[in-house]
């Protein structure tokens, strides 16, 4: 993953529900623009609003977080023969489509006092913009393109938001995308126990770990891991008994306000201080890991206040109820399933894991013409569909519930419920295993896809529900 490759696919995550937009399979409840032709030279596909699961840039870089989640959205053009896309601007509206004002984000600010926080453009994993940017550049054919705007605390349920698209030849407005959060982070870790412990500890100063003269507040966690997982950072909040902020901040990096939060795994020191770099993450983990968090005190910390936590990964973030300090009864316990599927793969390895299985394939993973070839009888049977094979059409048939996808081998040509799509890259045979694009497969069937440097997890994990477009 790259964006720097560390920022956006190394730490950051592809949700891209392109597949079944070229389908003309609504995904979601996507808003979509009309598919005729229009002066602009680039019609709009499929725009909507994702999830706020990230903070992956501020308000003028995408150089660094900020210490406020991103709003994520993805947005599908196709760009026919090839244009110039100048800038995209994006602004907030009601459900009536009409400019609340409530924020403005742009990839290009045209001159001193033009207002608007940045629009972090990408495409395949890569920043098409790091900051505010004259022209986005020359696209041709369908580009999935997905955008991260920094919060600017106005971000919330009941707003909507469309986009301004200027290109060489005109410019273009997409329809209105409601605010949504998904149901399920996308996240495959659970928070398995947050608990208080003592108030008696010394074990962390206010910005690196050590006895400084001066008790923590002393909390264990618990997580369960159903890939390996890169932890980008953990942050403790103080709160009200409902989960709203209150007084008090730690954390393991400095991408927004607050103390070390020091973190001990065994005997072993996990932030001997903050993070240099506000990108670098806490670590990788897999597996049931239990954590002892120290949060030096500056007197918010007492006995009858409320705490929760916050573990941002590559994938997304959790975060725990609220826990009130010095209640028996008051600790967070959660032995619930994960509540999705994940299957977990690497390029150029044949190991596998499924849901925290590790499994065995007959052959790797690879790249084809650009895209993530993967076996399909694994991944299909992973995802709980049955897969036929036809020798003599040399067709591959899934079939899960209520949904069909038809491939056959060297063609890029595919069939969902009997229309047909056209593929990234067609499905080839190495080693006699039958391979197709990961990313048309997966999210044909409801799955999103994720990469982080060759690794590669697929998760059924849910948006939520969407507002229909009005």
């Amino acid at each position: 993953m790259g964006v720097d490759v560390r920022m956006v696919l190394k730490k950051m995550m592809w949700t891209i529900t392109a597949a079944s937009m070229l389908a003309g399979i609504p995904v979601g409840g996507a808003a979509f623009a009309a598919d005729s032709v229009v002066s602009s030279g680039v019609q709009v596909k499929g725009f909507q609003f994702l999830d706020k699961e990230f903070d992956r840039i501020s308000l003028d870089s995408a150089s660094k977080p900020d210490g406020t989640r991103d709003g994520h959205l993805s947005l599908l053009l196709d760009a026919g023969e090839g244009v110039e896309i100048k800038s995209i601007t994006m602004k907030t509206a009601d459900a009536e489509g009409k400019d609340t004002s409530h924020g403005i984000w742009k990839t290009w600010r045209s001159e001193a006092g033009d207002i608007g926080n940045l629009l972090a453009v990408v495409q395949d994993g890569k920043y098409v913009n790091a900051s505010f940017q004259k022209s986005l550049g020359t696209f041709k054919g369908m580009i999935q393109l997905e955008l991260y705007a920094s919060d600017n605390n106005g971000m919330k349920p009941g707003d909507y938001y469309y986009l301004v698209i200027e290109t060489g030849s005109g410019t273009v407005k997409t329809p209105i995308t409601p605010f949504a959060e998904n149901a399920t982070s996308y996240a495959p870790v659970a928070i398995r126990e947050f608990s208080w412990k003592d108030l008696t500890s010394d074990r962390t100063g206010v910005a690196a770990f050590g006895e400084d003269g001066r008790t923590d507040g002393h909390f264990r966690l618990k997580l369960s891991f159903a890939q390996k997982t890169e932890v980008l950072a953990v942050i403790l909040h103080g709160t009200d008994k409902d989960g709203n902020p209150g007084p008090g901040i730690w954390r393991t990096n400095r991408a927004g306000t607050g103390w070390l939060l020091g973190i001990m795994q065994g005997e072993t020191v996990i932030t001997p201080e903050f993070k240099k770099d506000v990108k670098e993450p806490v670590g990788s983990f897999r597996g049931s890991t239990v954590f002892d968090l120290y949060a030096n005190n500056n007197g918010s910390i007492k006995e009858g206040e409320y705490y929760t936590v916050e573990i941002e990964t590559t994938y997304g973030t959790v975060i725990s109820k609220p826990v009130k300090f010095g209640d028996p009864n008051g600790n967070y316990i959660n032995n619930a399933p994960l509540g999705f599927r994940s299957i977990g793969l690497k390029l150029g390895s044949t190991e596998a894991v499924v849901d925290e299985k590790e499994d065995t394939l007959e052959e790797a993973p690879f790249t084809l013409e650009g895209r993530t070839m993967v076996p399909i009888r694994f991944i299909g049977e992973a995802l709980g569909a049955k897969v036929d094979w036809n020798g003599q059409d040399r067709r591959v048939t899934l079939t899960k519930n209520d949904i069909q996808i038809e491939l056959v081998i060297d063609q890029k040509e595919a069939r969902i419920n009997g229309k047909t799509v056209m593929l990234d890259a067609p499905a080839t045979i190495r080693g006699d295993i039958t391979f197709v694009p990961v990313r048309f497969v997966s999210e044909s069937m409801k799955m999103k896809v994720f990469y982080d440097d060759g690794e590669i997890m697929i998760t059924d994990a849910k948006e939520a529900a969407p507002t229909t477009n009005p």
